[in-house]
């Protein structure tokens, strides 16, 4: 029947454009994505983008996050429940009269769900039926019974949206406004424990002082997903649909994280990024050189030149170091540790 269901999406969308809805067609929806996928990617894998994109927003979340992407009001998902047939053979021998019936059944449901949160909205299962008669006498060939089943369940369908029109609309009214939610991933070794760096402050004499395992240490640049369509990099603020959402963050030389989270206004969320044993392994030939560093213990002003050079070059290969001013609380290097790509 997957052909039979782009027929029904065909005829569904006509009659409901009649009702006075603009519609986001799905499948001009995944080409648009496909081609900004594409650009993305480099020539290996842009033969697999398209399949891999069209199977990820078959997904009903993905198909959410979609429609919360493009601004929409409504999601109408419609299936093709089932298609049976019933044989009824009727025969008088003293008449001699043999009748036979063949009855064509087709069940369509349909649900209509929230653009901005997935609630279910309204539903309903159509029933549409074809009896066709066969005498002795007749018999009739009939291969386009199926379309004409579709034609009639999709009126039906239409119907049914049509005559709750105003329940739609105050549905619509109500819909509330997006949420601001800031996302903040920390770095973890191996063992599940935040990575630190010692911390660097300016002394009432003047003279850098190394404070001890203060500073935790934060990924930079980690992709977001929401409902699988990305929104953008962390750390940062984003303005995303309240309620439940499958999130997932992930980031070179980490291991992908991924929760299902009750999204509100003001929500802070300090996500544990654990490092992958090749990341963890270049995070400590990079930074090496601060582990060793003594507590309580006054640099020189040879060392600080020493410490900028190496921050630098840490900066330069993926890394920024902060040491901070106590007396101005600004950064001298750097504002936070940052791993890059």
């Amino acid at each position: 029947m997957d052909a039979k269901v782009v027929v029904l999406e065909d005829l569904i969308s006509s009659r409901v454009a009649s009702l006075g809805f603009q519609l986001i067609n799905r499948e001009i929806a995944i080409n648009a994505l496909k081609n900004y996928s594409s650009e993305k990617l480099n020539s290996t894998k842009q033969i697999t983008a398209g399949a891999e994109l069209d199977q990820l927003l078959t997904d009903n979340t993905s198909a959410l996050r979609l429609a919360q992407n493009l601004g929409a009001d409504l999601v109408l998902h419609v299936s093709i429940a089932s298609l049976g047939s019933e044989k009824k053979d009727y025969e008088d021998k003293d008449l001699s009269v043999r009748t036979v019936n063949l009855s064509h059944i087709l069940r369509v449901s349909y649900k209509i769900v929230e653009g901005w949160g997935g609630g279910a909205f309204m539903g309903d299962t159509v029933r549409v039926g074809k009896t066709t008669r066969f005498t002795p006498n007749l018999t009739t060939q009939d291969s386009d019974v199926i379309n004409e089943l579709l034609d009639e369940a999709s009126l039906k369908v239409c119907e049914h949206i049509g005559k709750r029109g105003a329940v739609i609309a105050a549905g619509v009214a109500t819909r509330p406004n997006f949420v601001k939610v800031t996302i903040s991933p920390r770095m973890t070794d191996l063992a599940n424990l935040p990575i630190t760096v010692p911390k660097i402050e300016i002394g009432e004499d003047g003279k850098p002082v190394v404070r001890g395992q203060l500073t935790a240490a934060q990924a930079m640049d980690v992709n977001v997903d929401l409902d699988g369509v990305s929104i953008g990099s962390a750390p940062n603020s984003f303005n995303v649909p309240p309620g439940l959402h499958k999130l997932r963050l992930s980031r070179e030389g980490f291991r992908d994280w991924v929760r299902t989270i009750n999204c509100f206004e003001g929500q802070l969320l300090e996500v544990s990024l654990q490092m992958t044993e090749a990341g963890y392994q270049r995070w400590k030939d990079n930074t090496g050189f601060l582990q060793q560093l003594e507590n309580n213990r006054k640099l020189t002003d040879a060392e600080v030149k020493i410490m900028e050079g190496k921050a630098k070059l840490l900066e330069q290969s993926g890394f920024r170091i902060d040491i901070q001013n106590k007396s101005t609380n600004t950064p001298l290097v750097a504002p936070e540790i940052k791993l890059f790509k």
